[in-house]
């Protein structure tokens, strides 16, 4: 599992609501799909996200499916980035 910041919107369905980071741990075997958020680079840049960010950050909608459950959260990095952190070989090998 990999951890990464998350933007969690505390008001459904409302554009101006209330947002926070927050961390969001993600197994990578049930990610089914990467995508640029867009629209949170404009929330950014009206100053509806929280304070802690930077006008070159960028979002990335990562999509999981877990058997009959599908979730999809707003993570804090590039597509790119994302990706990169969820191929990652975490095998090593023990010397013996």
């Amino acid at each position: 599992m990999i951890k990464f910041i998350e933007v969690v919107n505390k008001t459904k369905g409302s554009r101006a609501g209330s947002f926070t980071l927050g961390e969001v741990w993600i197994n990578e075997d049930y990610v089914v799909s990467i995508r640029e958020a867009v629209e949170y680079n404009s929330l950014l840049e009206e100053g509806l996200l929280p304070p802690d960010l930077e006008s070159t950050h960028s979002f990335t909608s990562l999509t999981t499916n877990n058997g009959h459950l599908s979730e999809t959260h707003v993570i804090v990095g590039s597509p790119s980035a994302v990706a990169n952190r969820l191929s990652q070989d975490t095998k090593t090998l023990l010397k013996g």
